[in-house]
């Protein structure tokens, strides 16, 4: 035994044992995976009196809202950093939602928009160009009514995003709703009317804040697949629909920003309420989502 050892030690042929193996040491899967659920919220008007309206929330049911996704760890992201992730070019934070306010009402930034900068969040609100251009030909300024209007855009503060609901197309004429097409129109027409309406707001956002729309909401929610390879000419790349639900994003696959649901903050269905069944569901993925251990 002792010439053996002797032997082996001359040779230098001692090998240590492998070290063991840690049975703690597991990483899920989650960690490869190429999409998120996103919470996206659809606000509308922020006043003191309650109105009977299903879209009409108070400031203080707005603070809410907010103080509970901060205290909950979820962070409001913008535009640039959708695309981005969707490109495949920049990683979300661990909980994001998004905030948006569809019709460009001023009691957006009268009311939503300090708080929103109180508690370090941001949204992105849809402006109507034809209801901004009423409320800036008339200089109103009532929160209870009126819309931004164009010189308050050039003084938003980082807590807010302006981006685009068209020009004059949010409307029921009896012969369109909203951007769909006419009944017997052809498509080099309708995309010629989608275009003339959607570049006349493009520009004045632009000249306004500096930089374009990056982000379209659909008036009422009327979707229309003539419209898309115009969206994509005029560089609105966030496409968010009225199709209640979970938003799913897959990073490196644009087209997961076509169509982005939503669900809407009435009276009745605060944040914490629509918040709930997401993270119930997200809870039980977790549950039976396999680990791989190293």
């Amino acid at each position: 035994m002792i010439k053996l050892l002797s032997i082996i030690l001359a040779l230098g042929t001692v090998v240590s044992p492998p070290p063991p193996v840690r049975p703690d040491r597991v990483t899920a899967v989650e960690d490869s995976i190429d999409e998120i659920q996103l919470p996206v919220f659809m606000y509308h008007r922020i006043l003191r009196h309650s109105t009977g309206d299903p879209y009409t929330i108070s400031p203080e049911a707005f603070e809410r809202d907010l103080k509970h996704l901060r205290e909950n760890g979820y962070t409001a992201v913008g535009s640039d950093e959708l695309i981005k992730y969707a490109e495949g070019s920049c990683d979300l934070p661990p909980k994001p939602v998004v905030l948006t306010f569809d019709d460009g009402f001023y009691n957006n930034l009268y009311y939503a928009e300090p708080l929103l900068q109180k508690y370090g969040m941001k949204a992105l609100i849809f402006v109507v160009g034809e209801f901004s251009e009423k409320s800036s030909k008339e200089n109103d300024d009532n929160p209870n009514y009126s819309y931004i209007r164009w010189e308050q855009m050039e003084n938003l503060s980082d807590a807010v995003e302006i981006h685009s609901h068209t020009w004059g197309m949010h409307r029921l004429d009896g012969r369109r709703t909203g951007i769909k097409r006419k009944s017997g129109e052809s498509r080099e027409a309708y995309e010629r009317a989608l275009r003339d309406d959607l570049e006349k707001l493009n520009a004045e956002v632009a000249r306004l804040t500096g930089k374009p729309p990056a982000a379209f909401a659909i008036p009422f929610g009327a979707g229309e697949a003539w419209a898309n390879p115009v969206l994509d000419e005029l560089g609105l790349k966030i496409c968010f629909c009225s199709y209640e639900g979970i938003a799913t994003l897959k990073r490196g696959d644009p087209e997961s920003l076509r169509r982005v649901k939503r669900m809407v903050r009435t009276p009745g269905k605060s944040v914490e309420v629509l918040l709930k069944k997401f993270e119930t569901r997200r809870a039980e993925s977790d549950k039976f989502r396999p680990l791989v251990r190293l």
